[in-house]
């Protein structure tokens, strides 16, 4: 079934407005993972998006640090969509903020315009919300969602993940139905162009120390040189 996108197009304007409140109203709920702030009462806020799309199950699973929120749409298509999320933001105590980070406020930047600017605004609130928005419009556009989505919105992707294994092992035989992985993390430059990211890659962080005087053998007076460091 082919996707009447002029439709979808014409709705998200005509309710420019009501997207953005949405936008704001997620921004402006705190869900500092490093400080456990508003984590549980955002991922309750995630799960009610996902029951107003019309995810027939929305729950959230528990692990041992917060929880994961995950919903199911059933458009009964032949394919199923991952889509990855994450509804936990940095902490908003670094100076420089033009607005109060947890405000949700709208203002001027030269060259891009009206702008959002919130902590969660880019990473990643903002294209969670923006994508809940996509998904509701195109129902309410009278269309279909082509894809069955499984949504896997997690509190603690700026801690590492440490507990999403607990989530995917738990989960592990629906996952498996899925056909592809999607992660809402779409932007624009300053001409309008979307840009896209590809692929992701993980971070691990480790630290090293090397003693060759305390070992007997390697350097014992002094540093290697930073050219052999690797």
């Amino acid at each position: 079934m082919k996707l009447n996108k002029e439709k979808v197009f014409k709705y998200i304007d005509e309710h420019f407005e009501d997207h953005l409140k949405r936008l704001q109203e997620l921004v402006r709920q705190p869900s500092i993972s490093a400080e456990g702030l508003g984590i549980r009462e955002c991922a309750n806020l995630v799960k009610d998006y996902f029951k107003a799309l019309g995810c027939k199950d929305a729950r959230l699973v528990e692990t041992s640090g917060n929880p994961v929120v995950y919903g199911y749409y059933d458009a009964g298509a032949d394919k199923t969509l991952i889509v990855y999320m994450m509804y936990d933001t940095q902490p908003v105590d670094e100076p420089g903020w033009i607005v109060p980070p947890l405000e949700g406020r709208v203002v001027e930047m030269e060259p891009f315009g009206k702008c959002l600017v919130a902590r969660g605004a880019i990473n990643t609130k903002g294209e969670l919300g923006a994508f809940i928005n996509a998904c509701e419009s195109i129902l309410a556009a009278g269309e279909e969602i082509p894809l069955n989505l499984i949504f896997v919105a997690e509190g603690e992707e700026e801690l590492g993940s440490r507990h999403l294994p607990e989530f995917i092992n738990k989960y592990l035989d629906k996952l498996k139905e899925a056909d592809a992985v999607f992660f809402p993390t779409a932007d624009q430059d300053e001409k309008g162009k979307v840009q896209m990211t590809l692929g992701v890659k993980g971070i691990v962080y480790f630290e090293l120390e090397l003693d060759g005087k305390s070992w007997g053998y390697g350097p014992t007076e002094f540093d290697i040189h930073g050219s052999n460091k690797a």
